[in-house]
């Protein structure tokens, strides 16, 4: 079981804010970002590391940019 830190814990929850307020499932942005729907779910719990790249994609996604989607991540 690995450690997540206080920064991974609070991306992924941004990461579920965008999401659930742009109003997509897992499922389109997995499809919007050419990713499994699991790997977003792997996402947002904590249980995976996106690479920059992915974040990059994320915030495309969710139509924003990526500094909205690290907001407040320090």
């Amino acid at each position: 079981m690995s450690i997540i830190s206080a920064k991974h814990v609070k991306f992924c929850k941004r990461g579920k804010e965008l999401r659930g307020a742009a109003g997509i499932t897992q499922d389109v942005l997995a499809a919007k970002i050419g990713k499994d729907r699991s790997y977003v779910g792997f996402i947002e719990r904590g249980e995976r590391n996106p690479s920059l790249e992915v974040i990059f994609d994320i915030a495309k996604a969710l139509g924003v940019n990526s500094d909205e989607l690290l907001k407040e991540i320090k």
